[in-house]
Parts: structure tokens; sequence; C-alpha cells
């Protein structure tokens, strides 16, 4: 899975790209001047996320599969002090929640879904990504790294 950028990215922008990637268990790639027909090429129909700009900060993830965009979200960004000083384990984080978004997140990224009941009994090194109504928190080791706080959820 790839997760790249607009084609003149910040540097908030390209933080994020790279944050996500690692979360997921993908791999980042700064786009340059690639155009979007470009980049699907490049993927060859792989899943594809491309993290857009708002006013100069990661504002939208538009998600791709197989040539096609399949949902798109536009949030705010929030970090945690924590992220500075965690480890990154290479393995995929399970998934919660319940509507929309994360029936979207679970057709995507076909994470192991996780009832938030028995979210206490995954290992503790693991990560969790937690779909709320509001917002999408990225969790590892028990603890919030960073957040989306949804403004708009779009499928096509």
């Amino acid at each position: 899975m790839l997760v790249t950028s607009s084609r003149k990215p910040s540097a908030k922008t390209r933080t994020l790209c790279k944050l996500l990637s690692r979360f997921i268990a993908g791999r980042s790639m700064t786009r340059g001047k690639m155009g979007m027909q470009e980049l699907l090429e490049f993927v060859e129909g792989g899943p594809l996320i491309v993290v857009g700009e708002y006013h100069g900060n990661p504002g939208e993830l538009s998600f791709f599969d197989e040539g096609k965009l399949l949902f798109s979200i536009r949030f705010s960004d929030w970090y945690s002090q924590e992220l500075d000083s965690y480890w990154f384990p290479d393995v995929e984080p399970a998934l919660t929640g319940h509507g929309e978004v994360a029936d979207a997140f679970e057709s995507f990224f076909h994470f192991q879904r996780v009832e938030s009941d028995k979210i206490d009994q995954l290992p503790s090194r693991s990560t969790l990504i937690a779909v709320g109504e509001k917002e999408i928190d990225f969790m590892g080791s028990g603890k919030s790294l960073f957040k989306l706080n949804i403004k708009g959820f779009k499928k096509y």
C-alpha cells in the first residue's frame, strides 16, 4: 500500500504521509511531478492513499483501489507528544469502530476488526485505528499517537 501527497506538499503533509505509511505498514513516496494517471499506473491498480492539503496543512485523504477513487475524508489533525518516542512495529494495525467511515476503512484496508470491548485483549505493542463518528484515532500501546478530526466523508 502506497501513501503519497499532493504535488508540492508542505512539511506537515510530508510528515503525515510518513506517519500514516509507517502506521499501516505501507510505504511512503514523494510524488514529485507525477500526475494522477502516472501515479495510478505506478501502483499498478493497487491501493493508494493521497494526502491532500488545505491552506498548507494536510486536510484530505483520498483512497484509491484498482485505479478508482473509492472515498475521501476531509479532516484536521492532532499529534501527541508520545509520537516522538514511539517505535512503530512492522505489523498491520487492528481496526475498531462503527459507522460508514469504519466500514469504508475495513473494506479498503482489510485489517482485523476488533469489537470495542475486546481491545484490552490485544497484545501490548499492537497498534489500533479507532474510528468514530467525528474522529479517527491512531493508537499505539494503548495511547493516542495522532488523530484526524473528521470534517467530511464522501463515497464515490
